[in-house]
């Protein structure tokens, strides 16, 4: 008996790449119902960031977004926080609503650092040239390889549904970028946060930027790593 292989369309790759591209940025369109609260609160997180830009709160609000993001998530993921919602609110539903502080914690992410960059242009001079030339090479890699990592991993693995769950999700991947890079998301995965520093001339965005990627790592290092070694590599 032989099965048919399914042909995948032009159309079909597309719409997948939008999912995934709009779904690093903290939304997940493939999400149904739960869009219906999910996108007003990506809006109300917009319009937040832009009145507290206006009204200059900008070092309250990245305070706030770095101990909501890492310290935030690794408490969800590290401590029994996880296992409790669960417990409340079942797999299903608990997973539904951690995806969407998740996402808030993506968007903030952006929101906080651009905020930064914003309130600290023009701190050093890069000529012109030499930044194109820098940064186009470092973008195509970087988010290239963070895109191929979560396109195959799934945007499941990316908003961490198997360490919230606490058990395997789908497989351990050693393909695409895992075969080049030792960790595509977290190293040149991360790098191209630094370009929005380097085009405003942020000495400043730089150091805070540094300070996220630290932040990751740290998450990475202390709650990620020894779920991926007991549940993937034991």
């Amino acid at each position: 008996m032989v099965s048919e292989k399914k042909t995948i369309g032009f159309f079909d790759i597309l719409w997948q790449f939008i999912f995934v591209f709009i779904g690093m940025l903290g939304v997940r369109l493939d999400r149904g119902k739960t869009l219906f609260v999910w996108i007003p609160l990506a809006i109300l997180s917009y319009l937040l960031s832009l009145f507290i830009y206006t009204k200059g709160w900008w070092i309250s609000y990245v305070i706030f977004f770095w101990v909501f993001y890492y310290v935030g998530n690794a408490l969800i993921l590290g401590t029994p926080i996880s296992s409790w919602m669960i417990k409340k609110f079942g797999e299903k539903m608990a997973f539904s609503i951690y995806e969407v502080i998740l996402g808030l914690m993506f968007m903030n992410s952006a929101f906080a650092i651009t905020q930064f960059i914003a309130f600290h242009s023009n701190t050093v001079f890069i000529s012109p040239i030499i930044l194109w030339v820098i940064s186009v090479p470092i973008f195509i890699i970087s988010f290239g390889s963070k895109f191929w990592a979560a396109w195959l991993t799934g945007l499941d693995i990316y908003y961490y549904k198997d360490l919230f769950l606490n058990k395997r999700v789908g497989k351990f991947i050693k393909a695409g970028p895992y075969k080049i890079f030792k960790n595509p998301m977290y190293g040149v995965g991360y790098l191209y946060g630094y370009l929005g520093a380097l085009i405003f001339q942020s000495k400043e965005g730089l150091i805070f930027v540094a300070i996220c990627h630290a932040g990751i790592y740290t998450f990475n290092y202390l709650v990620e790593q020894p779920f991926v070694k007991r549940t993937y590599l034991s």
